[in-house]
């Protein structure tokens, strides 16, 4: 593992403080730099906490399309699930929806390793910090905020990496499986994968420290891509939820809604001036802050989720499952976001496209960029209706139907005016509470962690009936001047688009197969002899 080891750690020596101190940079090499004289001082300490920030979206090194940091990770988790819709063939992303990227070892440069190597980036960088803030001068307040953000992106970088990489968090216990390789400090050693219970307790230690170090910090954020206390809990109530700590995961999401100040906003889905890619939106707990030393990259989230005039976002536009889809009510704000007669020309509203791009039935507007031709926006990594969500979930599955209907009514009914306090409980209220976190966070990189922390099959919908009075087509959605006829309105939309991209092979992957698992990539299984690979 050493060469591994200081290629993470050069690696990320110059991203964390690329772009932070122009004057630092002129003066020092970043690969040559001690670690003692970036954290002679706080300042330094906050670059190296500013290179974190900047991995959440950092393009990849490479030169390879979609991989972006983070925020093109979040694609994948939604790709890897039903409810976001492939909808033409493309090399970008068509192979995670096909479930083939995930469990590809192959060319280093292939995605699947980019994303692991990622998350051990953020905790190799996270590490240096830990190790050294507290010798940086500077106040005590400033030592804090760097440390508590760096343990906040630890356990952050940890639990995406279990969660894909190992199998599913048990939550009656017995989680001996195979984990990922725990590092709290940047050594060289070779390691096993630690087990999942293992990595958990060491990620809920994370999140715990950088509460406490984060919740005595007054400063305000300069802006959203900045950890503050209420974004650690936030991530908390996350972990809490897939380990199945119900009441607990409720009860720390309740801490968010109640005093981060998050607010519901009126425009959040009606806006066409940067909808869903603005940070100012008072929803808002954490997101990107546009860069524009990313402007071009092709490896922005909006460049494969919204409007922006780039290729690969014009060619391929993204739809919703419509199953899903049927069940939103009319009088629903969102249900205005897709379209479900988008090739129908004579249908209003039309929706917002970039020049010259491709029309699909059920193609989404939830992201959309005022101008079109800008080349990067704000991406949203975590909002208050998510954490209301949370609350529900928790309840509801505590048995606590009161205190879920009592969590989910200001959500259901700020989207849908006329939504009713639900009197559903038992399994009823708990479909009734994933049915609106479904809808709410569609895109925004949940589904595929939804389906595998709850042992759910993936299940892309029913094949359409061919017998009359249908007259279904191979392709009956791949002509953009007019609506297919006689298209069974039971059916799935997914793979009635050009040529059935996803492979009728893909529709149904049942719980629990090692499919469901990432493979770890050969460029760690050859340095490292200790790390075992997940079943092939």
């Amino acid at each position: 593992m050493k060469k591994y080891i200081l290629s993470i750690t050069a690696t990320i020596a110059m991203i964390g403080l690329s772009g932070c101190s122009q004057d630092f940079l002129e003066t020092k090499s970043t690969q040559n730099v001690d670690q003692s004289q970036i954290f002679e001082t706080t300042d330094g300490a906050m670059m190296a906490v500013n290179g974190l920030h900047k991995l959440m979206w950092h393009p990849s090194l490479s030169g390879w399309y979609s991989q972006g940091g983070y925020e093109t990770f979040m694609i994948w988790m939604d790709m890897l699930g039903e409810d976001l819709v492939f909808t033409i063939a493309n090399t970008q992303f068509q192979s995670v929806a096909r479930w083939e990227w995930h469990r590809d070892t192959g060319h280093r440069y292939l995605s699947l390793d980019y994303y692991y190597r990622l998350f051990y980036y953020f905790i190799s960088n996270a590490n240096m910090i830990i190790e050294n803030a507290d010798n940086a001068e500077g106040a005590q307040s400033e030592r804090d905020y760097a440390k508590g953000q760096a343990y906040a992106y630890r356990g952050f970088a940890y639990f995406y990496l279990v969660q894909a990489w190992a199998e599913r968090y048990k939550a009656e216990g017995g989680n001996t499986q195979p984990g990922v390789i725990i590092r709290t400090s940047n050594t060289t050693e070779n390691q096993a994968r630690a087990s999942v219970e293992e990595v958990y307790t060491q990620i809920n230690a994370d999140l715990d420290e950088a509460i406490k170090l984060l919740s005595s910090i007054k400063t305000e954020r300069v802006n959203k891509s900045h950890i503050n206390v209420h974004v650690a809990r936030g991530l908390k109530a996350r972990v809490l939820l897939t380990q199945g700590k119900w009441l607990e995961a409720a009860e720390m999401a309740k801490l968010v809604v109640d005093q981060s100040g998050a607010k519901f906003q009126d425009d959040t889905y009606t806006t066409t001036n940067n909808r869903m890619s603005d940070q100012t939106n008072s929803e808002w707990l954490w997101g990107k802050k546009a860069q524009l030393d990313q402007a071009g990259s092709l490896r922005d989230f909006h460049s494969f989720m919204s409007n922006m005039n780039v290729s690969f976002n014009r060619n391929t536009p993204r739809a919703i499952y419509n199953l899903l889809y049927n069940r939103i009510t009319d009088t629903d704000v969102r249900k205005k976001i897709w379209f479900p007669r988008a090739q129908d020309p004579e249908t209003l509203p039309r929706p917002i496209i970039p020049t010259s791009g491709n029309i699909r039935n059920y193609m989404a507007n939830k992201f959309v960029m005022k101008n079109e031709n800008d080349q990067c926006a704000d991406v949203p990594y975590m909002r208050m209706p998510e954490m209301r969500l949370i609350m529900a979930e928790g309840y509801a599955r505590a048995g606590r139907n009161s205190e879920a209907a009592q969590a989910l009514y200001p959500l259901a009914q700020h989207r849908d005016p006329e939504y009713q306090l639900s009197t559903n409980t038992g399994a009823d209220l708990i479909d009734e509470v994933m049915f609106q976190r479904r809808v709410e966070l569609w895109g925004e990189g949940f589904r595929f962690l939804d389906l595998k922390r709850l042992n759910m099959p993936l299940d892309r919908g029913p094949y359409p009936r061919t017998n009359p009075p249908y007259n279904y087509s191979y392709d009956p959605w791949n002509n953009s001047n007019k609506m297919p006829e006689n298209v069974d309105p039971e059916a799935s939309n997914y793979n009635m688009y050009d040529a059935h991209p996803m492979g009728e092979e893909n529709r149904y992957k049942e719980a629990g197969i090692k499919e469901w698992q990432f493979l770890i990539p050969v460029s760690e299984l050859n340095i490292n002899p200790m790390c075992e690979q997940n079943p092939l």
